[in-house]
């Protein structure tokens, strides 16, 4: 009994210290109303972008990136070409800044833009500067369900070519 009087005494200091430490208690005490929600917070889940960079017509899949905060990932293709380039970078309110790279390690060109409503307008500079070119993105919809894709990191089981010793 008194260990168990004790452990609860213990428990309860704890938490009462971890309590005042806490910057803002308000905020600590209610956490779902001062939490973001996705509806202001853009790309808060996957989408497909569609337009034009220059005179090219491109789509773009971005996604948030989990590991920092107001960032996204994702690559975009140019039709009729194939392969496609990657895309990271932040988000700042409605200004989007991103970086690109062809080969997945040197940047190859960097997107600066402000959201409107459900477009994206701004320029495309490649990576020296010498180059400049406007874009126009309209978010289309949400990015394929993860079921259309293939799983990542799980190959599909091959035949067995020998037949297994009985």
């Amino acid at each position: 009994m008194k260990r168990l009087l004790t452990g609860l005494l213990t428990m309860g200091c704890m938490l009462c210290a971890a309590a005042a430490t806490e910057e803002n208690p308000a905020a600590a005490a209610s956490p779902a109303k001062n939490a973001p929600t996705s509806a202001a917070k853009p790309f808060a889940a996957p989408a497909v972008l569609k337009g034009t960079l220059g005179d090219q017509r491109i789509q773009a899949t971005v996604r948030p990136k989990l590991e920092f905060e107001d960032s996204i990932e994702g690559e975009y293709f140019v039709f009729g070409r194939s392969g496609k380039i990657l895309l990271a970078g932040e988000l700042e309110g409605d200004d989007i800044f991103l970086e690109e790279s062809e080969n997945g390690t040197d940047v190859s060109g960097q997107w600066e833009g402000k959201r409107r409503g459900d477009t994206i307008e701004g320029t495309w500079t490649s990576a020296d500067g010498s180059v400049s070119k406007q874009f126009l993105l309209r978010i289309s919809s949400g990015a394929p369900a993860a079921s259309a894709r293939p799983a990542r990191g799980k190959a599909k089981a091959l035949p067995a070519l020998v037949p297994a010793p009985q």
